[in-house]
């Protein structure tokens, strides 16, 4: 991590004075700032794909923070537009400082990740190869968003339900997951068949967390946390594909009912939230195991067997699911 990820925008805002105006500005949580919170998936993705591409001692600290930073952005911005009241334990950026504020702190840090990856190699081909991978990569999440906002799960069947999920998983998670792999391997000037490997990995390992975050949210909501953003939102999820693939039309529009009646309150969503996981649990376990071993797979079979692929691999370990019973089963 760099001394000052946050930076400035030039010299005259250097002083302590101006750095006081800006951090108070902005408010950020520290949970928000580059290498601090979060699960660092894609930092430790960005520094494996590093070695794994070749890359001698640390990968760049400018680049795993411009990543963080893109990253930390496009959270405050999801949080406003969901309507989001925590994040990460903490109550939500818009809800502390307003959302015309929080907006305006979620864009910046955008250009700020822009203003890091320009400056984070030597090389100026390869730099302007790291900033346009950083625009494209914005722009396909965005898309993603797009999709995501757009499409309630009670108004699909149950084959666009499956379909629409993995287009805003592969869109969203996947793509900001890719673009960390990718980073990692680049900046370790790593051939273009590597650089493609790992970014096909890391979009399908992005795709896995996307399916353990909606998991997650269901098992948070059942030990007492408020966050159901998802259910409230009526978000086309995992779960809910997962749903559709088991029951049959009727039984998924009876699910879908039943989404509807519920009033806008955590407490209301939980019945609802335990019959998915209970549904589904099975499922989510085989369909995120697979697609890790998937992954892995693919990795290996398309750099060959001579490079160790243990260590990149090893960071979807944290993604895998045990095949106990989830909490929703185990209650009365």
């Amino acid at each position: 991590m760099t001394a000052n990820p946050l930076g400035f925008a030039g010299p005259t805002h250097q002083t302590a004075r101006t750095r006081h105006g800006w951090s108070k500005a902005l408010q950020l949580s520290p949970d928000l700032y580059p290498g601090v919170g979060g699960k660092r998936l894609r930092a430790t993705l960005l520094e494996r794909s590093y070695a794994f591409a070749g890359g001698c001692a640390a990968a760049p600290a400018l680049v795993i923070d411009a990543v963080e930073m893109l990253h930390a952005g496009s959270l405050v911005i999801d949080d406003f537009e969901d309507d989001s009241l925590t994040r990460r334990g903490q109550p939500a950026l818009h809800r502390v400082i307003g959302p015309g504020r929080a907006v305006n702190a979620g864009n910046w840090m955008y250009f700020r990740a822009l203003e890091l990856a320009a400056s984070a190699l030597e090389d100026p081909a390869r730099t302007a190869a790291l900033v346009g991978r950083f625009i494209t990569v914005a722009r396909q999440c965005h898309e993603g968003q797009a999709i995501d906002l757009a499409t309630r799960v009670d108004e699909v069947t149950p084959r666009q339900a499956q379909v629409t999920v993995l287009a805003i998983s592969r869109w969203k998670t996947g793509r900001l997951a890719s673009l960390a792999a990718w980073c990692g391997a680049h900046a370790a000037a790593g051939d273009p068949q590597t650089l493609r490997a790992v970014a096909a990995f890391g979009c399908r390992l992005g795709i896995c967390l996307q399916m353990k975050n909606d998991l997650d949210e269901l098992s948070e909501l059942l030990d007492g946390s408020d966050r159901c953003d998802d259910l409230i939102n009526r978000r086309v999820t995992w779960p809910w594909a997962w749903a559709a693939s088991e029951l049959s039309a009727d039984e998924f529009a009876a699910w879908q009912h039943r989404l509807r009646r519920s009033k806008e309150q955590p407490v209301a969503y939980r019945p609802l939230a335990k019959d998915l996981l209970a549904a589904t649990h099975g499922r989510a376990v085989s369909a995120i195991n697979a697609r890790l071993d998937q992954a892995i797979e693919r990795l290996a079979r398309a750099t060959g067997i001579a490079r160790d692929a243990g260590p990149l691999a090893a960071v979807g370990d944290a993604l895998r699911i045990a095949g106990e019973p989830t909490r929703a089963e185990a209650l009365p």
